[in-house]
């Protein structure tokens, strides 16, 4: 048994703990340091409303734009009109190391958008980092997707295939499969990191449309692409379309679609919905 006097030293070993743990705490939210604070602090920043554009007809070189999937079916039924589409979001590890903006430790998904903000808007830039803004792209030709931020650091959607070892490029809390194989991911690399004597080869972000019509494929080689059309995103480097998964993965934005670099075909040999995608403005 412990006398009156030790009781009371613990009493007041505790009563202080507590004092000083509240003080901490207060200090934290006075300077913005709470996970709370810099959890609301992310959410703002990533959707703040951005202006696509500038709108045209057919897609060009250095246009903002919004990358939709033309349809999702979930339980064989199509799924009603979220306005969904590809999206930056924020990992929990980014979170907890008070990332404040888009890096390389963020995911991609395709969420609801209902309006055009900083996670789910991208610029259309050259492979080779040449200022082409304002002409045209056409189906075949190689193009960057760019995120808006950091202004300083531009960061580019990039993928890859399997390592020697068979591991993944692309470091990710959520993966996919088919036929029992493991999807390849889609991530994103600075250009600090991207070329030719850095960690992800440059041509590893490079990506082309191809057209969604097998038969209209190789004519429409060349041409200009209409915005708001059905098409294909072919990652250059695996020859995989960009595809939208009907699974679902609980983000810190809440549950959002995952999103892979993998061909889906039917039994017509054509690309399913899950590889169907459209610009829009």
């Amino acid at each position: 048994m412990y006398g009156p006097g030790v009781r009371v030293g613990n009493w007041l070993e505790t009563a202080l703990s507590e004092e000083m743990r509240v003080s901490e705490m207060k200090k934290r939210r006075e300077s913005g340091n709470l996970l709370l604070d810099r959890t609301r602090a992310v959410y703002d920043r990533f959707y703040q409303e951005t202006v696509l554009g500038p709108p045209q007809d057919v897609l060009a070189f250095g246009a903002l734009v919004q990358l939709r999937p033309v349809k999702i079916n979930v339980c064989r039924q199509q799924d009603i009109d979220q306005n969904l589409v590809l999206s930056v979001v924020i990992t929990q590890e980014g979170l907890h190391r008070n990332c404040h903006t888009i890096n390389e430790m963020c995911d991609l998904s395709v969420a609801p958008a209902p309006h055009p903000s900083l996670r789910s808007s991208f610029r259309i830039v050259s492979p080779n980092d040449d200022d082409r803004s304002g002409q045209y792209l056409a189906y075949g030709e190689k193009f960057r997707l760019q995120t808006l931020e950091p202004a300083d650091e531009p960061m580019y959607l990039f993928s890859g295939p399997k390592r020697l070892n068979l591991s993944l490029p692309v470091e990710k809390t959520f993966y996919t499969t088919k036929h029992g194989e493991v999807t390849l991911p889609l991530g994103l690399v600075s250009h600090k990191n991207c070329g030719p004597s850095a960690r992800v080869p440059s041509s590893h972000t490079h990506f082309f449309c191809a057209h969604k019509d097998p038969d209209l494929r190789f004519e429409s080689e060349g041409k200009t692409i209409p915005v708001n059309y059905p098409l294909l995103i072919v990652h250059a480097v695996t020859n995989r379309n960009l595809a939208v998964e009907n699974v679902v993965a609980n983000t810190l934005f809440g549950p959002e679609f995952q999103v892979s670099v993998e061909t889906y075909k039917n039994v017509y040999k054509r690309e399913t919905w899950k590889n169907q995608w459209k610009f829009t403005y």
